[in-house]
Formats: C-alpha cells, sequence, structure tokens
C-alpha cells in the first residue's frame, strides 16, 4: 500500500515580491513574472500597432528594460501596469523610428514616381496606431482598481464572476467599477 503526501502548494507571490526577488538575483522571479504576463504584454505591443512580425523581438526589448529597471519599481501601483508602460513605450519608440525611416525613404524616391497607395495605406496604419495609443493612455490613466477591472472584463472578457474572484471584490464592486471605468473612457476619449 503507497501512501500519497500532498505537500502544501506555496501561495502565489504578488508581481512586487517577483521584482523584488528578481532584482535580489533570482533567476526564477523574472521567468515567473513574464510568464504570468506575456499575453497582457503582447496585447499591449498589438494595441499599439506593431506589426506581428516585430512583437517577438519588441518583447524582448521591453522584458530587458523591465530587467535594467526592476530596482525603480517601487510598488505603489499595479506592477502589472508598470509592465505594460514599458512594453508601450517600447512599441511608441518603435513606431516613432519605423515612421523616420519611411520618411526618410520618400524623400529619397523620385519625385516624379507618385506612390498613393503606399502613402493612403500607411496614413490610415499610422491613425489606427495612435487611435490605440490613446485608447492605450486612456487606460492607464484610470484608478487601479478600475483598470484592473477593466482589463479583465474588456480586454480578457472575463466574465464578471471570475474576475471577481481573481480581484478579490464582490460581483457587485466589479459591475459597479466597470460602468465606472467605462464613463471615465468615454469622458476622457471625448476630450482628446
Amino acid at each position: 500500500m503507497t501512501i500519497a503526501l500532498t505537500v502544501p502548494s506555496a501561495p502565489e507571490l504578488s508581481d512586487a515580491e517577483l521584482l523584488r526577488r528578481h532584482h535580489a538575483g533570482c533567476g526564477e522571479a523574472f521567468a515567473q513574472l513574464v510568464d504570468r504576463h506575456r499575453v497582457l504584454l503582447n496585447w499591449t505591443l498589438s494595441q499599439a500597432g506593431v506589426p506581428y512580425d516585430d512583437r517577438a523581438d519588441l518583447l524582448q526589448d521591453a522584458l530587458l528594460k523591465v530587467h535594467r529597471t526592476a530596482a525603480t519599481f517601487r510598488g505603489a501601483g499595479s506592477a502589472a501596469s508598470w509592465l505594460c508602460t514599458i512594453a508601450r513605450n517600447t512599441a511608441l519608440s518603435h513606431v516613432r523610428r519605423i515612421s523616420r525611416r519611411n520618411e526618410d525613404s520618400h524623400q529619397s524616391l523620385d519625385q516624379d514616381v507618385p506612390l498613393p497607395e503606399l502613402t493612403c495605406r500607411r496614413a490610415v496604419d499610422a491613425g489606427r496606431a495612435v487611435q490605440r495609443l490613446v485608447l492605450n493612455d486612456a487606460v492607464n490613466s484610470l484608478h487601479p482598481g478600475l483598470r484592473d477591472v477593466f482589463m479583465c472584463t474588456e480586454v480578457h472578457d472575463w466574465p464578471l464572476d471570475r474576475t471577481a474572484e481573481h480581484l478579490g471584490v464582490p460581483v457587485g464592486t466589479v459591475k459597479s467599477r466597470r460602468a465606472r471605468a467605462r464613463a471615465q473612457l468615454r469622458q476622457r476619449l471625448t476630450e482628446e
């Protein structure tokens, strides 16, 4: 007869604790943090208008910046928001760099060769990228409690009960925070 012993699992560490442990030299902490937020970071890059083929490289750049600046995280806000801000800023730099490169290539082209289709498509893509960046800034300006509910319900499309369980609040709180987040976003986006 074999007796199976169950070892209680260690409680899941918070993002802030994982960042502290990473800064202290724990290699596993950074891997756990990245695994936990990989989908959110990829979504952030896609919303910033980064082409699919460039996302893996930009994610690596963003994670390198997180690695280098882990000590600057103060723990006052959400670590997920901090990570997304770094990813978004990395994406913005990339989009600006690509835009400058495209402008430089247009200047070097012969003026007699019209490229209306490329210019129009590029303008539409740039407009969409700007819209995504404005929306990302608006979402990041929300209070962390509202932002967390908005990200869970609207971005990840989680049901209210799963969101409530994840955040440790009642379903009614999730509903009211989602409504307030939507109202604040609507107001902020109409002002832009």
